[in-house]
């Protein structure tokens, strides 16, 4: 096997490590949710490097098998990202922005008239914010629909719904992570 196809290799079984990574562990950190929480897209990256490093091999019969699975591989990480993104999307609504350095932030996701708002509270710092969801309401009973949201302290908000239920979230006064959450019809 050339060195070519040692290195690619490694880049290949890397790509397939942060696949893993990304698909089984949850980070609060924003900075790998948001740009490298991409799955299905490392999964076919490695499929496609594998099939490139096979080709060093010396057996022809290996070339071509390793080439079939890693197309099929990839293809199939490609379609399942695509549905993946397609029944996940969400679009940001906005922003509430609470004492320095809290935001709220606002996302509704959903087909048609079911609407799905998700709240999740920031905590800004450059490369180490951190972000932690502690709100879901559906909209399927038109009660349980998302109001609004208010700070009404240092490290407290609150979350009213269209029939005039609140629901208080406490956050931690040493991390900011909310210390509840609050969920209707999700």
């Amino acid at each position: 096997m050339s060195a070519r196809s040692l290195v690619l290799l490694a880049v290949s079984l890397c790509a397939g490590g942060l696949a893993a990574l990304a698909c089984f562990h949850k980070s609060d950190l924003v900075v790998l949710r948001e740009h490298l929480n991409h799955p299905f897209a490392f999964g076919a990256l490695a499929c496609l490097l594998m099939a490139w490093a096979a080709i060093g091999l010396r057996w022809r019969w290996l070339r071509v098998l390793i080439g079939v699975l890693a197309g099929l591989g990839a293809s199939g990480a490609l379609l399942a990202g695509l549905v993946a993104v397609a029944l996940t999307a969400t679009e940001e609504v906005g922003f509430v922005d609470g004492p320095a350095p809290y935001r709220i932030r606002l996302q509704e996701s959903g087909f048609g008239l079911d609407t799905v708002t998700w709240l999740s509270l920031r905590r800004d710092g450059g490369l180490l914010s951190k972000e932690w969801v502690f709100g879901c309401f559906n909209d399927d009973d038109t009660n349980d629909a998302f109001d609004s949201v208010k700070w009404t302290g240092q490290s407290s908000v609150e979350i009213r719904v269209a029939d005039g239920r609140t629901f208080p979230i406490a956050l931690d006064p040493v991390s900011g992570r909310p210390q509840t959450t609050a969920a209707l019809n999700c």
